[in-house]
């Protein structure tokens, strides 16, 4: 297999574009085409043309306006500080003796709430599976965790029960999917009663909430992870170099 048939699509059409920009066809100042005719032109999903658009806004070049549409602002990519990692267990990763302790799965529904967290359609199908990740089997718990994968992913759940592995790990090997792009964010909240109780602290604790969005071939999102920690149980450390943003490399921009 060459290089070209194992770059993931929604790349394919992000050079694309970029090679438009730096010959002319799109100058600073115009915009792209609108995301219907891109989706025509490269008979591509709306989920892969905007991760298309992605790429080229991370590196400075456009800027998408709602409403308006895509706007060239340049042709070269700007310098941004990155954090480069090999592979994705250097992102994010739990100690090794940490063990995940299943307490429920099941198929469900998205309704509006939970698609606004995933980034979905309402009504959307996902396998949702409930736990914790505690230190050794009967451990201090870590985090309470949900995760959610697509339905032909499911069966990954009963794997989970006792396993130190991330459940992306699990699904590349066992479905033979690829991870071309991670999306990690974070946010503040405070912890509800059952989880609270469930994690040995009082109802009210602050928390740290973690979400990692996997996505496969195409720009699928195969998994959603995410993680709620009690605040005084976690940190998390950057390190950014100075570097200039490329699309041929994980990395985060600040």
């Amino acid at each position: 297999m060459d290089a070209d048939a194992r770059t993931p699509l929604y790349r394919k059409i992000s050079h694309s574009l970029l090679a438009g920009i730096r010959e002319g066809k799109f100058p600073v100042g115009s915009f792209l085409p609108g995301e219907l005719e891109l989706i025509d032109r490269f008979d591509a999903s709306r989920h892969t043309i905007r991760e298309a658009l992605r790429v080229l806004e991370d590196m400075g070049l456009v800027k998408r306006q709602r409403g308006r549409g895509t706007l060239v602002l340049s042709t070269e990519a700007a310098p941004a500080f990155v954090q480069m990692v090999r592979s994705p267990s250097e992102l994010f990763s739990y100690p090794d003796s940490s063990q995940f302790r299943l307490l429920t799965d099941g198929l469900i529904k998205a309704d509006k709430s939970l698609a606004r967290e995933l980034g979905c359609q309402v009504g959307d199908e996902w396998v949702e599976i409930s736990g914790l990740r505690t230190l050794g089997s009967d451990g201090m718990p870590i985090c309470w965790a949900n995760v959610y994968v697509i339905p032909e992913y499911g069966s990954i759940s009963q794997r989970l029960g006792g396993s130190s592995r991330p459940v992306y790990e699990m699904i590349a090997e066992t479905f033979k999917e690829s991870i071309e792009h991670i999306t990690v964010r974070l946010t503040a909240g405070v912890l509800s009663a059952q989880k609270a109780e469930t994690l040995g602290v009082d109802e009210g604790t602050p928390s740290l909430s973690v979400s990692r969005f996997y996505q496969g071939r195409g720009g699928r999102v195969f998994e959603v992870s995410m993680s709620e920690h009690p605040a005084s149980n976690f940190s998390y450390t950057f390190e950014f170099t100075r570097g200039w943003q490329t699309a041929d490399h994980w990395s985060w921009s600040n």
